[in-house]
């Protein structure tokens, strides 16, 4: 069980999260340390190693400290103009951060002193040697065979580490730039990246987020290219209401989980007992995406933690296919706190004035039924009530109705009176019909349905003093409403 997750179960979560598999050692400098190591370090000429060692021949260092440690190990040997490869033990099944394995073995073959602080030190814990940070031991074959043990001990006041070999009396300060990774486990090597961003996106069929909070899932789905109500969203919301969405803000949610990278790498292959301790067993969120093809791809967000000063607030999370526990950072999961109304266009009508056939409107007992032929400006010609009617008229016209605005998303019928308008549009592109109602509802409001379900409010004043007048005008000459 991972370190992280121990500390997690015994109700100190927050310092194991925010730890992120790292568990730096705090320390003071120690009572007798000699006071002239400044002058000590200017007066060296010479670089001096604690212990030198060839790359190519470092087969294995073995890492135990307070957090578990892990094995760093040679795969295959170097050849010709193809380098060594390595591993990091029971990370087999995972992919491992390039830029932190592929110099492991140069960094760790020879190790360059600062300061020799004591020959032969008499009292280790002055250094916090007696009881180590960490122990290395580093394993070399070819020429030079041999075995290596370093020991790691307090930090010093200047941000090294005090180190010495096991099998000598003589104490170091080392550059802790590279041996602070002896303080880690296994999990700081898996790469962060949960999901690579492709080079060209497939079809993402559906978005769909699950919450305890959610009456009903946010879904959105995919509409084609340019078939978003001219939002240029490629996807349209379904549930809970049918919406349009904005193209500004929406490309984050239903895009967002290619290229999603996390902030650390928690537990690998955790137990039952630690995704029920992480929450993932009863999810604050979930998100299913489906891809063109059939394929899914679900992340479960668990318990939140709280941020510092250096880190954002998240929660912990995981992606099915990778058994890992994963930390987030609250705006890389958008999705766990979203609204509707985050992402939706504020339109209400969105098809283009080429896309419908025919669109019919009833209002104050009055019906008027338009045709439309052409697909473009030349050929477009519009029938009113089976006549030629004037196609810019038709135009302007349209132009005042689409102008109505999904002020509020509204999930409830509750209090909707007198049906006002309504509009039923047949499209020519493959689009379902669809109808659009107006319904008088308590106070300065208007409740709008689409196919008999509540979506939205807007003012009354818009149907009032825009929509309804316009309505009853539009076979007039009167300039149409466009202000409310």
């Amino acid at each position: 069980m991972s370190s992280n997750i121990k500390f997690l179960i015994a109700g100190v979560a927050a310092a194991a999260l925010l730890g992120g598999g790292i568990f730096w050692m705090n320390s003071t400098a120690p009572e007798n340390e000699p006071a002239d190591e400044t002058e000590q370090a200017a007066e060296e000429t010479v670089t001096e190693y604690i212990y030198g060692g060839v790359a190519d021949d470092l087969v294995s260092v073995e890492v135990t400290n307070s957090v578990g440690g892990y094995t760093f190990r040679r795969v295959s040997k170097a050849s010709g103009e193809t380098p060594a490869s390595y591993t990091i033990d029971g990370t087999e099944n995972f992919t491992l951060d390039d830029s932190l394995v592929s110099n492991y073995a140069e960094n760790a073959s020879n190790l360059e002193q600062i300061i020799l602080v004591d020959e032969k030190a008499a009292d280790l814990s002055v250094f916090g040697l007696d009881n180590p940070a960490a122990q290395a031991v580093l394993t070399f074959d070819g020429d030079d065979a041999k075995k290596i043990t370093l020991l790691l001990g307090n930090d010093t006041p200047s941000g090294d580490i005090y180190v010495k070999l096991k099998d000598s009396p003589a104490v170091y300060t080392a550059s802790s730039s590279f041996i602070k990774t002896y303080e880690v486990e296994k999990e700081y090597f898996v790469s962060k990246t949960v999901l690579e961003r492709p080079d060209e996106y497939p079809v993402i069929e559906k978005v769909e987020i699950e919450r305890p909070d959610l009456e009903k899932p946010i879904v959105l789905e995919y509409s084609g290219e340019n078939e978003s109500g001219g939002t240029a969203a490629t996807h349209v919301m379904t549930s809970p209401v049918k919406a349009y969405l904005d193209v500004s803000k929406s490309t984050d949610y239903t895009h967002g989980l290619y290229g999603l990278t996390a902030d650390t790498v928690l537990s690998l292959s955790p137990s039952e007992e630690e995704l029920k301790v992480a929450g993932i067993e009863t999810p604050l969120c979930t998100v299913t995406m489906t891809v063109e093809g059939g394929k899914k791809y679900v992340l479960k967000t668990g318990i939140p933690y709280s941020g510092s000063d250096s880190e954002d607030s998240g929660y912990i999370g995981y992606f099915e296919g990778i058994s890992a526990l994963w930390k987030f950072s609250s705006y890389s999961v958008p999705w766990v706190t979203m609204k509707p109304e985050d992402i939706t266009s504020s339109l209400v009508f969105g098809s283009y004035i080429y896309d419908l056939s025919s669109l019919e409107i009833k209002a104050a007992g009055k019906t008027d039924s338009f045709e439309f032929t052409g697909s473009d400006e030349e050929s477009y010609k519009v029938k009113l009530n089976g006549k030629d009617f004037d196609t810019e008229r038709y135009r302007s016209f349209y132009q005042a109705v689409i102008k109505a605005p999904a002020e509020e998303i509204c999930t409830s019928d509750e209090g909707a009176g007198e049906l006002k308008a309504s509009f039923v549009l047949k499209y020519n592109n493959g689009n379902p019909d669809e109808t659009i109602e107006f319904y008088e509802t308590d106070g300065n409001m208007m409740l709008i349905k689409k196919d008999g379900v509540p979506c939205f409010r807007c003012h009354a004043s818009f149907v009032n003093k825009s929509l309804l007048p316009n309505i009853a005008a539009v076979d007039g000459n009167d300039d149409f409403v466009t202000v409310w």
